[in-house]
């Protein structure tokens, strides 16, 4: 498995986003018109991700919070996690379910043990053109 991480954000005052492969993967797949809902919440986050609370996101434990999007009436989470030098890492994303998912955030925890002690910034950089018949 591969641990590269991939830059999304970079604006001068706003936190940097890096994402883990998982989470690239997840934002590939989705339509335009998810794509750009997820992408509106994860700019909000990059905005001031300390003070960032409920409903668009939530303290996990273990220094892992989670971004909150629905789509089409699903619940996903994207984990997540700030490291010291003004970043947020996207970690994991699943589909909610009624009952917390205990093993979803604990493979959130271990991904950003991973994280932090098996890899440095991210070095490439994640770009998606949404073209405008995708919206749809």
């Amino acid at each position: 498995m591969s641990w590269t991480t991939y830059s999304v954000v970079g604006v001068d005052d706003l936190y940097d986003v890096e994402i883990e492969p998982e989470v690239r993967a997840w934002l590939e797949s989705l339509p335009a018109r998810h794509y750009r809902k997820v992408e509106r919440m994860v700019m909000l986050l990059a905005d001031d991700p300390t003070v960032l609370g409920e409903p668009h996101a939530r303290h996990l434990g273990e220094g892992v919070r989670e971004l909150r999007p629905t789509i089409d009436g699903t619940a996903f989470r994207i984990t997540y996690w700030l490291t010291s030098r003004r970043t947020v890492v996207l970690l994991t994303v699943f589909r909610k379910t009624r009952m917390r998912e205990e093993a979803e955030v604990d493979r959130a925890k271990l991904a950003r043990k991973v994280c932090e002690s098996e890899h440095g910034p991210a070095h490439d950089l994640f770009e998606r053109d949404v073209d405008e018949e995708e919206w749809v």
